[in-house]
């Protein structure tokens, strides 16, 4: 049994939504998409339910589904919460992108729909990493794209009452940078970080920017965080600091740890080491904020998601010990 890539958001007032997809391996055609619901006020789980699986995927979205995969939730900040998640009629090549809205915090959704993301194959984008919230409800989503040539792209979304409205932005053309993270970093500027996935190697995080609110990137640029071809989080603190969970190695995901960067990026230094057993793997965190507490959540020997919770006293002790 595989328990992986997990999301988390607010639903509403005291109350949290997380997702992941389980299933007997990865990208095996068992695997569902599963939601649970946190009540900070309690520190209680409701018990998992299927959200998603190709069953219902197929037929709302009237054509064959054969498999499901990565999912992101994410609230609009206007009531709403919505649902990303990557449909396959193979392997992860074939992955194409749908979307579901509630409106009563995840307790019911909309049928699926498809995103119309290439006038092509319309094939092969995913997502992994929550996106970035815009004034006037618009939202950056990032996306990223595996076959044959990888690359990011993200996706300026504007939610109406009964419909998406949305369009694409290429971030990245190395081929080597998947699975954006993006964080503002004042007026119209963001910082995005990437997943390293040229293979073998010392590999390192890689960055890009933007002046623009997302219409354009830089080119990239190696961050001194190891990476071994993993996914990672990362989040803007209120005194500007960028807060990150990764992998910190080159070769594997045995070491899962918080870092911090006080320059935008440009150096690092490890605030706390959460996991760290060789042979074992602590992957693909996700990390937000509610307006008390921060919330991360990530795969935990891939058996199960694993929740954790803190706030910005015990972070202030952390960095307190830090300088």
């Amino acid at each position: 049994m595989v328990c992986h890539v997990s999301s988390i958001a607010v639903a509403e007032k005291n109350l949290l939504i997380c997702t992941w997809y389980a299933g007997s391996k990865e990208a095996a055609e068992d695997v569902a998409i599963f939601s649970a619901f946190f009540r900070e006020d309690t520190g209680k789980w409701t018990d998992p339910q299927v959200l998603m699986d190709p069953e219902r995927s197929s037929r709302e979205l009237r054509r064959w589904v054969r498999k499901v995969g990565n999912a992101v939730v994410i609230n609009d900040r206007r009531g709403g919460l919505w649902l990303f998640y990557s449909s396959m009629l193979g392997g992860w090549s074939t992955t194409s992108l749908n979307y579901l809205r509630s409106q009563d915090g995840g307790q019911t959704w909309s049928p699926s729909q498809k995103l119309i993301l290439s006038p092509f194959f319309n094939l092969t984008n995913n997502v992994k990493n929550q996106g970035l919230s815009l004034s006037r409800g618009a939202y950056l989503l990032p996306l990223y794209h595996e076959f044959l040539n990888k690359f990011s792209q993200v996706m300026l979304l504007r939610p109406e009452k009964a419909s998406l409205h949305y369009e694409i932005r290429r971030m990245t053309f190395a081929g080597k940078a998947i699975q954006p993270a993006i964080i503002a970093t004042g007026g119209n500027n963001l910082a995005a970080f990437f997943r390293h996935a040229a293979g073998q190697g010392k590999n390192y995080i890689l960055k890009a920017e933007s002046h623009d609110v997302g219409q354009n990137w830089s080119g990239l640029t190696a961050t001194s965080l190891p990476n071994p071809n993993a996914g990672f989080a990362m989040a803007r603190l209120n005194d500007g600091a960028i807060l990150g969970v990764i992998n910190h190695a080159f070769q594997d995901r045995s070491n899962l740890s918080l870092v911090i960067s006080r320059d935008g990026g440009l150096t690092w230094k490890t605030l706390k080491v959460l996991e760290n057993s060789p042979g074992k793997e602590y992957s693909y965190p996700y990390l937000i904020r509610s307006p008390q507490y921060y919330h991360l959540t990530y795969s935990y020997e891939r058996k199960r998601i694993k929740h954790v919770v803190f706030n910005d006293a015990w972070l202030k002790e952390l960095k307190a010990d830090d300088y």
